[in-house]
């Protein structure tokens, strides 16, 4: 496998402790607003990345193989 768990990844975009916070609903949706809040989801996480970035992300900056870090800003982190 040799891949980074979907923890150490988060921790490496958003620090360690993490400067946002992540919250999710305790009771189950139905699969229409499971899957409207997915897509809702990832296009605030492309937003963000286009953001930081200044320019539209690759496949491998969103899912994380590609580090992000060297395009970021002196003091943006």
């Amino acid at each position: 496998m040799g891949g980074r768990s979907t923890s150490d990844n988060f921790k490496r975009r958003f620090g360690n402790p993490p400067r946002i916070v992540l919250e999710f609903e305790a009771k189950k949706a139905s699969f229409v607003e499971d899957a409207d809040r997915s897509k809702k989801l990832a296009e605030a996480t492309i937003g963000i990345l286009r953001g930081v970035l200044g320019r539209e992300s690759t496949q491998d900056e969103l899912i994380g193989k590609k580090d992000i870090a060297r395009h970021l800003k002196k003091g943006q982190t």
